[in-house]
């Protein structure tokens, strides 16, 4: 018998199926899905690789009989990958123009691994391996006969006990089980006295699997929230199409506070009466702690967590739970939709406009597009939630693609909060440069006052935007990146947010040698000074990349805020995201220009939805919400829309502008971005690019038509390496063909036609073209 194999090697040119060989006493245990070890190339390495289809006999493009290898050993008594896993990777590969190894990644548990080492056997070098897994065992002690029989056969054959085993043995007698380690604390004794009662064959261990869980910091009481109306109809719609066939993927648009929470935890408790499982997305771990805590305080022990934030070990442990059926509910960001359930149901996407479900890591896929083939494929209910739908997904249902649901009143039925506009631009006339106007500040003095919260958002951290000579002009810049650097000044040093790299800010320019050295912009570290110095009785807090980059640190920011031990949050957009705090009672949006100016198609549908969304973290208790909001354009329509929480009225200008210039959903956009060290090298590479898909289309007579470029990048260096980009939107071709070429131009004639050193990143409708 004979396997096709996925390897996992990084190698391009492995991207391919393998054909091995079965010994006759693995036949009948491998199954498709099984991990195995195989020798590959000329030294027979040990690899790892996954079975993807089993068969009797060799086909015509097949290697020779003589030249197939057997494999070494099946790893795993189960195999790792399901037959749905294989069909998605298969997807995956095809979809995003990734290898094989890529999309077997997102599948592959973390705490697995296998090592190969070459070794001295009989005067000849070979390879050795051990396959290995971070797994946790707690061992537990227990007496192998009862008391008397103990001293029966202590006596009978004349063992000396020391007073320490001595403790053991009537600690466990009147213990029935206890974990060795305890017993160790507890009584004050070594693992060789356990060891020496074992082996005298007094106690026995027993090993059992240890689960690592991460602990929350967030309680929520457990109570039943009785659903309105409103939520009781949507969910009664989804439960009606549950077991359909064919049905549609649910697009919930409910303003902030409507109750979609609620409606997805009756939704989950449906699912698990079905005996299906569920996984609730969230886009970061920002948005877990609460969710958590609620959803836990509802369902127990079945739930389980999963996201970047964890160790290595918990997620193996969280991997083994799921496969095991020991968790039914996983809360997760992205990664979480490739877990190994047995019985998936329901897939909710809260939040499902955000765009950290697009990976920006290899293969750069979208959750919302691998859920929909998901959904498809194992008939599973997907469900999608945001109160700022993603355009191009609100378009899909208005077009009948989703099934439409709408939750349009917040659901204590309080108004949602009022929005006052601040123009900026009359702030300066009037005097006043300070980046807080005097409205929001005066809101501020009167909230804190009150006894009530105030969140104040800024979508950038740091201090100031830019450090520069204000003889000369001359901007400190990133010295690996094609960007400046942002002052953060608790650190008194400049910050490239691309690369990481930091230093010093000199007290000279480099460029006129002028100590007139000053800062531009602002940031959060910014706007939090200013609040502490002019008004230091105020509590703050502030919440960033800087503050939260430590395990735990972000769950105890939120926690205390929550507990009303600050009465301030300044924070990034980290603070749009469904964040729940009853005794907010003022928003400040700092600058909601910033979204509006960044060079990208996609920046007034961002600009809206940030608005919206931090607006909704105001008045969601009992107390009537306010928010203010500070911008040098109030004519803009995403800024008159988000004002009025007129999501309809800001589809219809939006929808208008991306049909007339033919971007998404209109048209799939793909987006090449050429990378290397030499500037001119990278600059050539692109323009081959260009000059043989020109040559291709016209060998074809087909209209050169929808291709941008070769242009830099907005960013033209990061990292010392320069970028240089081409896009591509299908105009004339249809998304097959234009990926047939790419792998063809990219993959099949690399070497014909570029450079060796060159980088080509290939992303279909990209989060971002800076």
């Amino acid at each position: 018998m004979y396997i096709d194999l996925i390897l996992r090697n990084m190698s391009r040119f492995a991207d391919m199926l393998f054909t091995y060989r079965l010994s006759s006493d693995q036949e009948d245990k491998i199954k498709i899905g099984h991990r195995v070890s195989i020798p590959f190339g000329r030294s027979n390495k040990p690899i790892e690789a996954f079975v993807v289809a089993k068969r009797d006999s060799l086909g015509p493009g097949d290697i020779g009989e003589d030249k197939i290898k057997e494999i070494f050993e099946i790893l795993d008594v189960e195999p790792m990958l399901s037959q749905e896993n294989i069909r998605l990777i298969m997807w995956i590969r095809n979809r995003y123009m990734c290898t094989y190894m890529d999309a077997l990644n997102l599948f592959y548990p973390k705490g697995y691994r296998l090592e190969a080492k070459k070794i001295e056997k009989d005067g000849q070098v070979v390879w050795t391996y051990k396959d290995k897994k971070n797994e946790k065992k707690l061992s537990y002690l227990s007496l192998r006969y009862d008391l008397d029989t103990i001293d029966r056969i202590v006596g009978e054959k004349r063992y000396r006990l020391g007073p320490k085993q001595v403790d053991i043995i009537k600690f466990l007698g009147l213990n029935k089980s206890v974990e060795s380690r305890s017993l160790m604390e507890i009584l004050g004794v070594s693992n060789q006295t356990i060891k020496s009662l074992v082996d005298k064959d007094l106690i026995e261990v027993k090993e059992e699997n240890y689960y690592r869980r991460s602990e929350a910091r967030f309680r929520s009481p457990v109570k039943k929230i009785s659903l309105n109306k409103d939520q009781v109809q949507v969910v009664d719609q989804i439960k009606e199409g549950f077991f359909l066939d064919e049905k549609k993927p649910y697009l919930l648009h409910g303003v902030t506070g409507s109750g979609k929470t609620e409606v997805y935890m009756e939704l989950i408790e449906y699912s698990l009466n079905q005996g299906l499982d569920s996984i609730l997305l969230v886009p970061e771990i920002a948005l877990t702690p609460q969710m958590i805590a609620r959803v836990k305080a509802r369902f127990g022990d079945i739930v389980g967590v999963f996201h970047s934030g964890l160790s290595e070990g918990q997620k193996h442990d969280v991997y083994r739970e799921i496969k095991n059926g020991n968790i039914r509910v996983t809360i997760g960001t992205r990664s979480a939709l490739f877990l190994p359930f047995r019985s998936l149901g329901l897939i909710i996407i809260d939040e499902e406009h955000d765009m950290s479900y697009h990976s920006e890591m290899t293969p750069k896929y979208s959750t919302i597009e691998v859920a929909r083939y998901m959904s498809l494929r194992q008939n599973i209910c997907l469900v999608m939630g945001s109160a700022t739908p993603s355009v191009a997904d609100y378009y899909r249902a208005d077009h009948g693609e989703y099934s439409l649901l709408e939750l349009n009143n917040r659901a204590n039925e309080r108004a949602m909060p009022q929005i006052e506009i601040v123009d900026m631009k009359a702030e300066i006339n009037r005097g006043n440069r300070s980046e807080i106007s005097r409205v929001l500040e005066d809101e501020i003095v009167r909230t804190v006052n009150a006894g009530n919260q105030a969140i104040l958002f800024l979508n950038r951290r740091g201090y100031a935007s830019s450090v520069t000579c204000r003889e000369c002009g001359h901007v400190i810049k990133c010295k690996r990146c094609d960007i400046s650097l942002t002052y953060h000044k608790f650190k008194n040093k400049g910050l490239c947010h691309y690369c990481g790299h930091e230093e010093d800010i000199p007290s000279m320019c480099p460029e006129c040698s002028s100590t007139n050295i000053g800062v531009l912009g602002l940031g959060t570290e910014k706007i939090e000074e200013y609040i502490n110095k002019k008004y230091p009785s105020f509590r703050t807090l502030r919440i960033d990349k800087d503050t939260t980059s430590k395990k735990g640190q972000l769950e105890a920011i939120l926690d205390d805020f929550n507990r009303q031990e600050a009465d301030v949050l300044i924070g990034t957009q980290i603070l749009s995201k469904g964040h729940d705090f009853e005794n907010v009672t003022l928003v400040g949006i700092i600058s909601a220009d910033m979204m509006l100016n960044y060079p990208d198609f996609r920046s007034f549908e961002q600009t809206y939805q940030l608005i919206t969304q931090v607006a909704g973290r105001a008045g969601r208790g009992q107390k009537r919400g306010h928010v203010v909001l500070q911008t040098y354009n109030v004519d803009h329509f995403a800024i008159r829309h988000a004002v009025n929480y007129d999501y309809k009225s800001f589809y219809k200008d939006e929808i208008r502008l991306r049909r007339a210039f033919g971007y998404e959903p209109f048209n799939n956009m793909f987006r090449l971005v050429f990378s290397g060290n030499n500037y001119n090298i990278v600059k050539n590479n692109a323009t081959k690019f260009i000059e043989t898909v020109r040559y291709l289309l016209e060998a074809r007579s087909i209209e050169v038509k929808g291709i941008l470029g070769p242009n830099e990048c907005s960013i033209n260096k990061i990292n010392d390496r320069y970028r240089w980009q081409v896009i591509i939107k299908d105009e004339v071709m249809d998304v097959k063909e234009i990926k047939s070429m790419l792998r063809y131009i990219c993959i099949s004639k690399f070497d014909q036609i570029f450079d060796k050193d060159i980088n080509i990143n290939i992303e279909i409708n990209p989060n971002s073209f800076i």
